[in-house]
């Protein structure tokens, strides 16, 4: 089984080419490996249906219906999906087909910069070491004289009230 990339069409698309008789006994709701995610084995696609040419208008060459990660669905050609090979017990297929060793990634975000934007500060840029000032935390201690005037103004609106909140009830005579 080998990829190629079809470069006549537009968009240009990858389709399996030689392929064995095991990988393309379909089965109503396997689990299918389309060609354009083989490099990523561990997402998984399940075959909705499959449609042979004429079958469906919007399928006139004939192609796969397959769900694909999160419940979407995906149209593919009828040469761009076999059966997962996990789903025929061939767990150990991935690590001995050739070229599909990754590189490893260096840098995830790429430029240095968080989720992806570029770097503002320069890289050799050392953030300098905190100096304590000596000042007080939080909001200052309210002077005697300032409690005693907003305490009466508190007590003062009290006075009329039922001590209850909300709209005063009306007196009944």
């Amino acid at each position: 089984m080998k990829i190629e990339e079809n470069v006549n069409v537009f968009p240009p698309r990858k389709h399996y080419v030689e392929v064995e008789p095991k990988f393309v006994e379909f089965t109503k709701s396997c689990r299918v490996l389309p060609a354009t995610y083989f490099d990523e084995p561990n997402t998984i696609f399940f075959l909705k249906a499959k449609y042979l040419p004429g079958e469906k208008k919007t399928f006139p060459n004939g192609g796969f219906e397959v769900y694909g990660p999160e419940g979407s669905t995906h149209n593919f050609e009828l040469d761009q999906v076999v059966v997962h090979p996990y789903s025929l017990r061939m767990m150990k297929y991935f690590s001995k087909t050739e070229g599909t060793v990754k590189d490893k990634v260096i840098k995830v975000m790429g430029n240095g910069g968080k989720r992806g934007r570029p770097r503002t500060k320069s890289e050799d840029y050392v953030k300098p070491a905190y100096v304590p000032t000596g000042g007080k935390k939080g909001r200052k201690r309210m002077s005697d004289e300032d409690r005693a005037i907003r305490d009466a103004k508190v007590a003062a609106k009290k006075v009329g009230g039922t001590g209850k909140k909300g709209r005063p009830r009306k007196q009944v005579l």
